[in-house]
């Protein structure tokens, strides 16, 4: 006497096994796509410096030596942060809050 139905339960298992194999698989494979890919985008992404211009416009510096770029950069940011925090009016609840 021969279990057919327990071969095709065994089969069945086998091909679900091998299914959830291959898609695990291919789940990794594209996860991997994307932080290989993110990963690369930004490194491209740091090679880039932005300049405001007037602090209104954004334009992409292009130099060939980005250390030529750095100190001009580090100015503008902090004349823009000093331009924005010493024009705000004080706010008197934070102040009677501290």
């Amino acid at each position: 006497m021969e279990f057919k139905s327990l071969k095709n339960i065994e089969t069945s298992f086998k091909q679900i096994r091998l299914f959830g194999i291959v898609f695990l698989c291919l789940c990794a494979a594209i996860t991997g796509y994307s932080v290989w890919s993110s990963y690369s985008f930004a490194e491209a992404q740091r090679q880039r410096i932005y300049v405001l211009d007037g602090g209104k416009s954004l334009m992409l510096a292009l130099s060939q030596d980005l250390s030529q770029n750095r100190p001009v950069e580090a100015r503008e940011h902090v004349k823009r942060f000093h331009e924005l925090f010493f024009t705000l009016s004080p706010d008197k609840k934070a102040i009677e809050r501290m």
